[in-house]
């Protein structure tokens, strides 16, 4: 393979046929987990007399499968290079890091976020025939997920915030990496609070706890008055700054750790 070579459509075929050859027991261990545990629940709810009258009943099992479901497979990306023999042979394979990059990230990424809707699609469905069967009710299509109200659609980019920077963990930690990952993104999460604590300290000094009524870089409730009758007063970032903060996280974020973590694999090249 010529150094400069990055991307072959064919070479990224190969690799990903030998990808799936390699990871096949994992990814049908997985499939077989998702549709099971899909079909186990559309078809033992019903007969526990456990009834779903709309689908917003049930949003947050399904957010909490994506995330928890999502974040852990992410996180068991680039696992060759957990052992020395494997991640030898990983790096050494006749592909472009890019290349194998790519093929992570489709499957990690791409894949299993379709998957997994595929699953949630069979299950509400198999539900539904097995309530109607039993009771003769239908599920109400009643949650819009994109829409009714937009802001909504925020699930989603704080998905895939957390899947790019999972992601770029796995091209950190080779060993232990979801909770390596979880650990180093609570404290920066840590971190960034102490910050906006050390800033409304400094902008209205001591006297009463204004940080115990804020949001973080955002918004800071200010209690006046006293000791009889007490007043409220907010404090809220300009429109620009909250529109660039929005910004950021639609459309910076992601892309960002997705680069980050081609980078990190890049500079283990052998």
């Amino acid at each position: 393979m010529q150094a400069n070579n990055v991307f072959n459509l064919r070479r990224m075929q190969l690799y990903l046929q030998k990808h799936l050859a390699d990871q096949l027991r994992f990814y049908l261990m997985g499939t077989l987990a998702i549709l099971g545990l899909a079909a186990a629940f559309g078809t033992l709810m019903p007969l526990m007399h456990t009834e779903i009258h709309q689908t917003s009943n049930i949003v947050p099992l399904y957010y909490i499968g994506l995330f928890a479901g999502g974040l852990l497979f992410t996180s068991r990306s680039f696992n060759e290079l957990a052992h020395k023999e494997k991640g030898i042979d990983f790096l050494l394979l006749p592909a472009s890091q890019f290349e194998k990059f790519l093929t992570t990230f489709l499957i990690s990424t791409v894949g299993f976020f379709v998957f997994y809707h595929i699953s949630c699609y069979l299950a509400l469905n198999i539900f539904e025939k097995v309530q109607v069967s039993l009771i003769g009710r239908h599920i109400q299509r009643d949650y819009q997920f994109l829409s009714a109200p937009d802001e909504k659609v925020y699930f989603y980019h704080v998905y895939f915030i957390l899947q790019s920077i999972f992601l770029f963990g796995a091209t950190c930690f080779h060993k232990y990496s979801f909770i390596k990952t979880l650990l180093s993104t609570l404290l920066f999460l840590l971190g960034l609070y102490v910050i906006n604590c050390l800033i409304i300290t400094v902008l209205f000094g001591l006297q009463t706890e204004f940080w115990k009524r804020s949001v973080p870089f955002f918004m800071v409730a200010k209690l006046d008055g006293g000791p009889i009758s007490w007043h409220t007063t907010v404090y809220v970032i300009p429109r620009w700054l909250s529109d660039t903060y929005l910004f950021i996280v639609r459309f910076i974020i992601a892309p960002v750790f997705w680069t980050l973590a081609y980078f990190r694999l890049k500079d283990q090249e052998i």
